[in-house]
């Protein structure tokens, strides 16, 4: 009897020993590619003469591996007017069309390489991999055509990049490789709270991400105009005809003094 429960816990220890070995091999396989984030700041302070920014990032990676930095903005529904002819000749707003669950930022930093090697729907990091994700009403409008439209709006203010050629690597040790990058923070950056995104790659595949928060905060008079627009709304607009008329009569004053009207 004793000798038939000593089998048992035999076989027993052998299976668990067994089934443990693979559990091992992952949590190594997932140490190798561990990658971290660190911001230089976490919070941006937008002040009365703020005009955008730029924050160091830095991290590890492991030596094989490749990472790309991704910065987005809180998912939103966007409200677009489709132009198009009237009559042949006249190009005017045709179609109220509507985005759903699109960031407000999106910017991509990738190491030097190719752009398919970093940015593709596969790795689900790029403009392609965000139009999967996105919907539009109506069902019927051209959603490739009108997200890329979209895209070259928010180009123009900054707040949609892809930046290749802007991750640099350090010397690697034990393993490892550290990265930086100095990412943009424009200036219609508005104010909130958006995620810094380190994503590792290896062999074509994403094999570990990690990510930060980062804070742009209203400071100063851009705070104080802002409680008032949200929390005292009729105060607001009292101020801003007051101010609309102070400046009018300023220009006056000064167009006047010139001797540019008679």
């Amino acid at each position: 009897m004793n000798l038939m429960r000593v089998f048992k816990i035999t076989i027993v220890s052998f299976l668990g020993a067994w089934l443990l070995i693979p559990v091992l091999e992952l949590s190594a396989d997932a140490a190798e590619s561990d990658v971290s984030l660190e911001l230089a700041l976490d919070t941006i302070e937008i002040s009365t003469f703020y005009n955008g920014t730029t924050l160091e990032v830095s991290g590890e990676v492991a030596v094989a591996d490749d990472v790309v930095l991704l910065v987005s903005g809180p998912r939103e529904e966007v409200h677009l007017k489709e132009k198009g002819k009237v009559a042949g000749f006249l190009w005017m707003n045709k179609n109220d069309v509507i985005l759903e669950n699109t960031p407000a930022v999106y910017m991509v930093y990738s190491p030097e390489g190719s752009s398919e090697k970093y940015v593709s729907s596969k790795l689900g990091i790029g403009y392609q991999a965000l139009l999967t994700d996105i919907s539009i009403i109506p069902a019927s409008a051209d959603k490739a055509f009108v997200f890329g439209e979209y895209v070259k709006l928010m180009e123009q203010s900054g707040v949609y990049a892809v930046h290749a050629a802007t991750v640099q690597y350090g010397v690697p040790e034990n393993g490892m490789k550290s990265f930086k990058a100095v990412l943009v923070i424009p200036s219609k950056m508005a104010a909130g709270t958006y995620r810094v995104e380190a994503i590792a790659l290896k062999d074509g595949a994403v094999v570990d991400r990690t990510r930060s928060e980062l804070t742009l905060e209203l400071t100063g008079l851009p705070a104080v105009i802002s409680s008032l627009a949200y929390g005292r709304p009729l105060l607001f607009g009292f101020m801003a005809v007051f101010i609309a008329i102070a400046t009018g009569l300023l220009i006056g004053v000064v167009f006047r003094g010139g001797g540019g009207a008679h």
